[in-house]
């Protein structure tokens, strides 16, 4: 597939499946309380400071519209009001939020409360909460209505085991992937002013091309295997480093200290050689648009492990559903985790 400058419905159920399309399926976030996410700091809150952070229930809400909800009811200006991450609207999302405010001076908080917020816990921090703060999520999804439960249960075990390719989820791409769309639209010259709308144009292609990269290997059979000059990332790290393939290198691998990665494409040279640089080049030249583009608006070149293991991992059967739960790192999706899985249908 190539850049093309025309308005359409983005198919994007070619990326590979690391173990085959799955047999099952369920009904998938029937109700907001089908898909329970929450928030996991990657610090301690102090207990003073002139920033309170609110841990908020919210309900059928995007976190934008909590941000404006906080902003007015309190008096605050919008950018006084700092969150971690974005979460989906088709939720209960437990997410915190900080609101800048003199330490001398108690904040109302009466007028907060409505039928989709509600208020968990509160405490008082040094520093605002800025975007990228996070440590990870929890999530507790209830699937529903399976069928074939035999085949979702044992690639649950599966995917608990060996993990899943860490693609970025479709709502990454906007609604039939219009995200990808704009980056059409702006890479071949129009001009888009919305920030917005640029933002998740140049998020959008550049995490298409990752996944595009991921799908390869799994393709050319070498998800999990590394290949001549491939580039590995630390866990829990950004940092990132070729060498070559020795028995140390494996065992680090085996040991999760290290993951294979994937290019997130922008300025700088990609440190991928061999083998693994001409997969790569291969893959992102078929966008060469989207390519000057993410150079032009200055994304720096970075990577990304391929490879996603969730934690904590359980799962139990109730009737006809299966709730399953799981620890993610931040930047990682649940529906990433559940397309190994299990089909989701209407």
């Amino acid at each position: 597939m190539t850049d093309s400058p025309h308005f359409k419905d983005w198919d994007l159920s070619h990326w590979a499946y690391l173990n085959g399309k799955p047999e099952a399926d369920a009904v998938f976030k029937a109700l907001p309380e089908d898909f329970v996410v929450t928030e996991q700091l990657p610090f301690e809150l102090t207990g003073d400071g002139e920033n309170l952070f609110i841990l908020i229930e919210k309900r059928e809400l995007n976190t934008q519209q909590v941000c404006q909800h906080l902003a007015k009811v309190l008096g605050k200006r919008l950018r006084d009001v700092g969150y971690a991450g974005l979460k989906d609207k088709q939720s209960v999302s437990r997410q915190w939020f900080s609101i800048q405010a003199n330490v001398n001076s108690d904040i109302d908080l009466s007028q907060v409360e409505n039928e989709n917020v509600k208020i968990i816990e509160t405490r008082r921090h040094l520093k605002k909460l800025k975007v990228g703060a996070l440590a990870g999520n929890h999530f507790d999804i209830r699937l529903k209505q399976v069928g074939m439960i035999d085949d979702l249960l044992r690639r649950l075990a599966v995917v608990k085991a060996h993990g899943v390719p860490n693609y970025f989820g479709l709502q990454r791409f906007g609604f039939n992937g219009n995200n990808l769309n704009w980056a059409n639209r702006w890479s071949e010259g129009e001009p888009i002013r919305d920030k917005k709308i640029k933002g998740f144009a140049l998020s959008a292609a550049r995490s298409y091309l990752f996944n595009e990269v991921v799908s390869a290997r799994i393709n050319q059979q070498c998800f999990s295997t590394p290949i001549s000059g491939d580039t590995f990332i630390l866990a829990g790290s950004n940092s990132y480093f070729t060498d070559e393939i020795d028995a140390t290198v494996l065992k680090r691998l085996s040991e999760r200290d290290i993951y294979l990665s994937a290019p997130m494409f922008g300025k700088g040279d990609n440190p991928s050689q061999s083998d693994a640089a001409e997969l790569e080049a291969k893959v992102l030249d078929e966008h060469p648009l989207w390519q000057q583009l993410l150079i032009e608006q200055g994304l720096e070149f970075q990577r990304r492990a391929i490879q996603l293991f969730p934690l904590n991992m359980e799962w139990k059967v109730d009737g006809e559903d299966v709730i399953v739960s799981f620890d993610l790192p931040s930047g990682a999706f649940a529906t990433s985790v559940l397309r190994e899985c299990v089909n989701f249908r209407d």
